[in-house]
């Protein structure tokens, strides 16, 4: 059981704490209670404390003198922070001090309050967990860890390996320390082994397990990001190496170079940007996240759809699923503009404009807003938009339109005049009109067809 110790000047607010929660319900035991700093600090000297739930507000020692001195007599307790209002400053000092968490007074009488006791008994665990492993260290010079893509994986593997009677220690539900000198080769070709990851680290004795597992969920991870190739499952690094990795650079930076024209259409260029997008520092999300802006970027030279982006990328794990990814846009980049490295300035104002007109088709356009948008005259914006898009400046603009409301009408439930109006069209029956002209049906037609 963990055990709870409350503080509050109050008396009835204590009792009412206490009474409120079903501690057992949680794994936790009130041990105790005080009105005052003085005689909690007393109590923490002599008797065990795991978990302290404290107000901050009392007579005598109180706010975060009060929880640092809890701290040099109990360096291992946990506190969370009880509170009338969320005090905002209050609260900061003492998460620095290194609390647990905060609640308001308020929210112990609400209904998340059993929300709230179950993060705070995991975050507990967690914690204290996360303090045993910083106690222990590494034996050997070199270890070998099993990485299964998610749980069911782990739990798998790790029943695969006490049936064959191998040794191992289960780090999390996904990492799996194993025995020195274990022969790997036959439990490589398992079919739990799919998608898994055998990582050989050298150099490693005498770090603490705090830190190896710190090191696993990140610059372990990004490197295995990075490195992973199809067919291949053993990977080896040093600690020295891993923990001097530098970080890579921005998602702005990521967006910036990529969305150059000269990315696509110089060889050299496209393969160095490339190598700075595979290091950059993104998480998966974050990853996602921008290259969606590079999709939408080239998608009027790519020919994608990217309103499927999030199903043609939502499985991909490894870079070089993003490299085939980014190699297939390319390839259909130059087929489209071709590789004329002397046009490259012009091309790239053209595919500005083509991006202008998709951000602003929502209303009328003027030829004169794209005429300074790129700096050229109109004759030679018409000829370059001609020889790029296949199409005069008006009829992209009218094809735009109408593509993207079917998009609309077979992707959303939104009426026809708001999608008219997203369109460009303010006369819904005009937008009707058109629309049957360029399709022949009608938009609501369209909609039930498709």
């Amino acid at each position: 059981m963990i055990r709870v110790f409350v503080v509050d000047d109050e008396k009835l607010v204590r009792r009412g704490i206490i009474g409120l929660i079903d501690w057992e319900k949680y794994g936790m035991e009130v041990v105790g209670d005080s009105g005052n700093s003085q005689e909690t600090l007393e109590f923490l000297k002599r008797e065990e404390v795991d978990l302290l739930f404290s107000d901050l507000e009392m007579p005598g020692l109180s706010g975060v003198p009060f929880l640092q001195e809890v701290k040099k007599v109990r360096p291992e307790i946990q506190i969370v922070v009880l509170t009338m209002h969320q005090e905002f400053e209050l609260i900061q000092q003492s998460l620095r001090v290194g609390i647990l968490d905060y609640i308001t007074k308020a929210q112990i009488e609400g209904e998340n309050v059993d929300a709230f006791m179950e993060s705070i008994r995991e975050r507990y665990r967690e914690t204290v967990r996360y303090t045993q492993l910083s106690e222990r260290r590494v034996g050997p010079e070199e270890i070998s860890i099993w990485e299964a893509p998610d749980k069911k994986q782990g739990k798998a593997f790790a029943g695969l390996l006490k049936k064959a009677g191998v040794s191992f220690e289960k780090l999390d539900d996904r990492h799996l320390l194993l025995q020195e000198g274990v022969q790997t080769d036959e439990f490589l070709k398992a079919p739990e082994a799919e998608q898994s990851s055998l990582i050989c680290l050298a150099e490693v004795k005498g770090i603490a397990y705090s830190q190896l597992e710190d090191l696993l969920k990140g610059t372990v991870k990004e490197k295995l990001f990075q490195d992973r190739e199809p067919g291949r499952m053993v990977y080896e690094y040093r600690y020295p190496e891993l923990v001097n990795t530098q970080p890579g650079e921005s998602r702005k930076t990521v967006l910036e170079l990529s969305m150059k024209m000269e990315f696509m259409l110089v060889q050299k260029v496209y393969e160095e940007t490339l190598e700075i997008i595979r290091h950059a520092a993104l998480n998966n999300e974050e990853r996602v996240a921008a290259f969606y802006h590079f999709n939408l970027h080239w998608c009027e030279f790519s020919g994608k759809d990217f309103s499927r982006y999030f199903e043609e990328v939502g499985s991909f794990r490894w870079w070089y699923e993003w490299k085939g990814w980014f190699d297939e846009i390319r390839k259909k980049v130059l087929e489209r503009v071709g590789e004329d490295r002397e046009e490259l300035e012009s091309i790239q104002a053209i595919h500005q404009a083509m991006n202008y007109i998709r951000e602003h088709m929502d209303r009328e356009i003027m030829l004169e807003e794209l005429l300074r948008l790129t700096g050229m005259s109109k004759s030679y914006f018409s000829r370059n938009f001609k020889d790029v898009t296949g199409k005069t400046f008006v009829t992209y603009l009218n094809d735009m339109r109408i593509e993207t409301a079917k998009r609309y009408l077979t992707e959303t439930k939104q009426p026809i005049y708001w999608i008219a109006s997203q369109v460009g069209y303010v006369d819904e029956h005009y937008f009707r009109r058109v629309f049957r002209e360029r399709t022949g049906v009608a938009p609501k037609q369209f909609r039930e067809k498709y």
